[in-house]
């Protein structure tokens, strides 16, 4: 694609690069709904969209936001900059139609085909206007469902999903948000979202430090599970120097204090390591790191992000399951140890091995059968 055809196609637009270079940046005005309105692209990898990046004056930047899925979707899929721009501007000219009805005041049955609750979306639109637009992730055309966003002390950002009924704001919204015990608040519907949003900005800064810890963790150690971390989740599962895991569920209230956990492996390593964990818990020091604290207590090193571990390095660690060759299997880990090789598998898959062979014995629950790896004997649950 040259420059001349995305300039044919938006005259107002205009490339700024030094000559023999390719744009890197284009800046002017592109017609949203019969409006031009300033914007600035920059194209580092022009006609490709890889790393594109589009600014504009504040209403289309506002207007963007409502429609952020779309935008996403439309970046993803299209293959240079040009059809993105295309339908960019489809996108935002559809959404400034309905944004023109709603300000009007029109009630129309069909509004870009979604039907309007004008009282519901006036009432939710001055309390977005009182959070700040700023606050704002995305909107759907209904108005009726958003996405607010803030940021920590850390600069972590958080979102709340917020769904709001017909009966809103005297009836309660639907909230989501990505918190390891949910939030709790007493709604008042005089406030309606301003007072849910204020109980969990306080919930987000009362995290701070639980955050804080599991960050630490996940920048210092291979975490096994869960495969995505959440802010939600309080657990990681860790890989020790001699291939146990140790699972610790860290208190969202109390994140330094000493933590549950629970150790996966053969009993032959288990065993000795659950020993000592009994005699030296109370050394657990608040002033240490978890994974400092961990390996001290249970007296292995816990295996490094930076000795081969990292994103991508787990399966040269050994700890996939011996038969599928996988870390995960419907985002479970590996769940049984044959006790003699010390091998690692996903119960569904040493029960299939097992069932193919004719020496396996089998009783109500059980299984069991030749090693796939030692050929030792090794027995496990029949899945349900």
């Amino acid at each position: 694609m040259a420059v001349w055809e995305l300039c044919t196609h938006f005259p107002l637009l205009c490339p700024r690069s030094l000559p023999a270079k390719p744009p890197h940046e284009f800046c002017g005005f592109m017609n949203i709904a019969g409006v031009d309105r300033e914007v600035r692209l920059e194209t580092p990898h022009f006609p490709g969209v890889e790393g594109m990046r589009l600014c504009s004056d504040t209403h289309l930047h506002c207007l963007s936001r409502t429609c952020l899925d779309q935008l996403q979707e439309a970046q993803t899929s299209s293959s240079t900059v040009l059809g993105f721009l295309l339908r960019f501007q489809k996108i935002c000219s559809a959404a400034a139609k309905v944004e023109e009805r709603v300000e009007a005041g029109e009630a129309e049955e069909d509004v870009g085909q979604v039907e309007l609750n004008e009282p519901l979306v006036r009432c939710l639109l001055v309390h977005l206007e009182a959070l700040g637009w700023s606050r704002v992730q995305q909107v759907t055309p209904d108005f009726t469902s958003f996405t607010l966003r803030t940021k920590d002390t850390q600069g972590r950002v958080h979102l709340l999903q917020v769904r709001a009924g017909d009966g809103y704001p005297r009836e309660e919204p639907q909230v989501e948000a990505d918190l390891p015990d949910g939030l709790e608040y007493d709604y008042d519907q005089g406030e309606g979202v301003l007072g849910v949003v204020r109980a969990w900005e306080a919930r987000v800064a009362a995290l701070q430090d639980f955050w804080d810890a599991m960050d630490e963790i996940d920048s210092e150690a291979v975490v096994l599970d869960p495969p995505r971390p959440q802010r939600r989740h309080t657990f990681r599962r860790l890989l020790l120097g001699n291939l146990v895991n140790v699972q610790v569920s860290l208190s969202p209230d109390q994140p330094r204090r000493l933590p549950q956990w629970h150790l996966f492996g053969p009993s032959k390593l288990t065993g000795p390591m659950g020993t000592r964990l009994t005699r030296t818990y109370e050394e657990w020091d608040p002033e240490r790191s978890v994974v400092e604290n961990l390996e001290h207590i249970l007296g292995e090193e816990v295996v490094r992000r930076d000795s081969g571990g990292g994103s991508g390095g787990v399966e040269e660690l050994g700890v996939e399951c011996s038969v599928c060759y996988e870390l995960h299997f419907d985002d479970k880990l590996p769940d049984q140890t044959c006790e003699h090789c010390c091998k690692a598998f996903h119960t569904v898959c040493v029960y299939e091995w097992l069932s193919t062979l004719t020496s396996s014995r089998q009783t109500m629950n059980m299984i069991s059968g030749e090693c796939p790896y030692c050929s030792k004997n090794i027995s496990c649950k029949i899945p349900t």
